[in-house]
């Protein structure tokens, strides 16, 4: 199930949503991290999930009350071969239903990005269930699951902002018959540097 919703997520590049606004830049750094078969949700001693196990967050932030457009407007969007000049597109997810997207795409660099607030579902059982190469590490100080597909065309954030909440990070080509091809490795650490720039564009 979860290989399906990631699959039908990188069709979201070639595709698009619909209504955004434009915004400034806010960068931030990436953190890397060691990759494992299935990641180990880190702990600490603010939240506990779900399972009952704690999530060390430096802060909780609702994305019930964040438009996401909004954010993805806000991120240095070039500097991902995304073109700055357009507002991205806003939307409601088919892979995350009653939650909402936002798509900016990059024509000549044939990339493109979907940023979704998930708020009815935690992070943790997504990337306990996803069947990729899993980078577990942090973003901001946040927890962040970097996930790898066999697909080579995109890579995958999962950024764990509030229980029972995410941020999920598509990026990759709009057209994987199309040049320029990105590596995945290269998508796969822009991800990492997106999903930091991400909790910088949330204040």
């Amino acid at each position: 199930m979860r290989t399906l919703r990631i699959v039908l997520a990188s069709l979201l590049l070639v595709a698009g949503c619909s209504s955004a606004e434009p915004g400034e830049p806010t960068v931030g750094d990436a953190t890397t991290s060691t990759t494992t078969d299935r990641t180990d949700e880190p702990t600490g001693t603010s939240e506990s999930t779900e399972t009952g196990t704690s999530v060390d967050r430096p802060r909780e932030i609702d994305l019930k009350a964040v438009d996401i457009c909004q954010v993805v407007a806000k991120l240095p969007l070039k500097s991902y071969g995304l073109d700055g000049d357009r507002a991205p597109l806003g939307g409601d997810s088919t892979i995350f239903p009653g939650s909402k997207e936002c798509f900016a795409n990059g024509i000549e660099k044939n990339l493109s990005l979907t940023l979704v607030a998930v708020t009815n579902e935690g992070a943790e059982s997504f990337v306990e269930s996803a069947n990729a190469d899993i980078t577990s590490g942090e973003a901001a100080g946040f927890p962040l699951a970097v996930l790898k597909l066999a697909q080579p065309a995109n890579c995958f954030g999962v950024l764990d902002v509030h229980d029972g909440q995410f941020i999920y990070v598509s990026y990759g080509l709009s057209n994987p018959a199309e040049q320029p091809a990105t590596p995945q490795d290269q998508l796969c650490r822009t991800v990492s540097t997106i999903a930091t720039a991400t909790i910088g564009a949330l204040g």
